[in-house]
């Protein structure tokens, strides 16, 4: 017995059919011209969507997606990123413009950092292994990233810690400020840019 939810259902189904783009050639052909722009309209807009879907992975996400969810960021504004192997001393590598690179250490987790922090000795590592005179380290942290962006704590890194961070000559960047910069170059791609020049030209402290 076919049942009026069978039906909504099988309606549902043919539904995505049509607008996925898997119905067989033949009937392909029997639509009117305009069915292929609909579909390569509804396509461009997937595939912005997930762009979009990607670059938000910096408010939610930790570990390797974070990370993956920077690049895409980082990518988006036109920079070249590369992620580091496991045995790197940082996470992600950001190209910028006249030879000068953002080396960032990504940490994610729900506590505040502090001196005993692991990452902050992943800074010292990296200045005197990786770093040349033409690069920035930042530690770029999603912290308490369960809880919505206004209503995450202030005070995200200790004092003394920070105190640490700013003296190696570093920079911490909340990934949600990242986010804001990626919003704004939706308008003005070319300030976004130059707020990211501004990240690598702070010489230790906290990026907002």
């Amino acid at each position: 017995m076919t049942t009026a939810n069978d039906r909504g259902s099988r309606a549902s189904g043919s539904d995505d059919a049509r607008i996925g783009g898997a119905l067989p050639d033949w009937v392909v052909q029997e639509l009117p011209p305009a069915y292929a722009d609909i579909a390569r309209q509804i396509q461009a807009l997937r595939e912005q969507a997930a762009a979009f879907e990607g670059v938000a992975g910096v408010l939610w996400q930790d570990g390797p997606p974070l990370v993956s969810a920077l690049a895409e960021l980082f990518g988006a504004l036109e920079f070249g990123t590369e992620a580091m192997g496991g045995g790197a001393g940082y996470d992600l590598r950001v190209d910028l413009e006249g030879n000068r690179r953002l080396l960032l250490i990504v940490v994610g987790g729900d506590e505040q950092l502090d001196r005993r922090s692991p990452q902050l000795a992943k800074i010292l590592r990296v200045l005197q292994e990786d770093a040349g005179e033409r690069d920035r380290v930042v530690l770029a942290a999603n912290l308490f990233a369960r809880m919505p962006v206004a209503s995450r704590p202030q005070d995200q890194v200790a004092i003394e810690a920070m105190r640490l961070i700013q003296g190696l000559g570093a920079n911490f960047v909340p990934t949600s400020a990242l986010f804001g910069i990626w919003k704004a170059s939706l308008q003005d791609r070319a300030q976004a840019k130059r707020s990211v020049m501004n990240l690598h030209a702070m010489d230790g402290g906290i990026f907002r």
